[in-house]
């Protein structure tokens, strides 16, 4: 799988991940060449690199790019898609870095919003396949030709609303969610429902009308909360 983030220094190489967790101990005992993945904050490194480093990846993106260094760099990148010791290319002429033996999976999620400001949220049932008696906005796997497509079949599906019902509000950019060898790229919108009678099929078992700040309340499906923030309403000016 190849993900896209922001270039700060060109060049190619092939390493081993290491996540780095201490701003002090920037290598890890492993033989052969690493690829280091850290906080954009603790960029650029205050000495040379460990011998054997041959890319980095930064979460974020540094105020400092750090241009004395000279291995391929790229910011921008989200770190809960990487696993330590797994095998990438890092393209940092290119932005993109490639995940070995990782497949993409494309994923919708959709909030339909009420004119009170509560977003609806559903428990999943035990016949779904993942992430049983987890709440989740109205979500199917991309199917369609485009997600807004399928976004409109999976709310005709979930909550018997049609697209008379509802109104776009909002497309936000995707969200990234790994589990083993998958990666869900979430493509998140927000919806108006002028109708909120909700009538669910077999994949949940009950829904509720929320505050938005009941998402991070609940037991969720991984990067819900993530997904709303994408396409959550801007707050009011003071």
């Amino acid at each position: 799988m190849t993900l896209p983030g922001l270039g700060l220094h060109p060049g190619w190489a092939r390493g081993t991940v290491h996540l780095v967790d201490d701003p002090l101990l920037w290598r890890s005992d492993r033989a052969g060449p690493e690829v280091l993945a850290l906080p954009s904050l603790w960029w650029p490194p205050k000495e040379r690199l460990p011998r054997g480093v041959v890319a980095v990846l930064l979460h974020g993106i540094p105020t400092d790019p750090g241009r004395h260094v000279r291995v391929p760099t790229i910011a921008r990148i989200d770190r809960d898609v990487l696993r330590e010791a797994e095998a990438v290319e890092v393209n940092g002429s290119l932005g993109r870095f490639r995940i070995e033996g990782v497949e993409e999976v494309g994923v919708v999620t959709s909030f339909l919003e009420r004119d009170d400001g509560r977003v609806l949220l559903l428990e999943r049932s035990q016949k779904v396949g993942s992430f049983q008696g987890r709440w989740a906005g109205v979500s199917g796997f991309l199917e369609a030709s485009t997600p807004l497509e399928q976004a409109f079949r999976e709310i005709v599906e979930e909550t018997g609303l049609t697209a008379n019902d509802i109104d776009l509000l909002t497309e936000g950019a995707p969200v990234l969610s790994r589990d083993g060898s998958q990666v869900f790229v979430v493509h998140p919108f927000r919806f108006r429902a002028r109708n909120t009678e909700v009538r669910l099929d077999w994949e949940h078992t009950r829904f509720e009308w929320v505050e938005p700040e009941e998402i991070r309340r609940r037991s969720i499906v991984p990067k819900l909360d993530r997904a709303w923030e994408s396409v959550a309403p801007p707050p009011p000016k003071r």
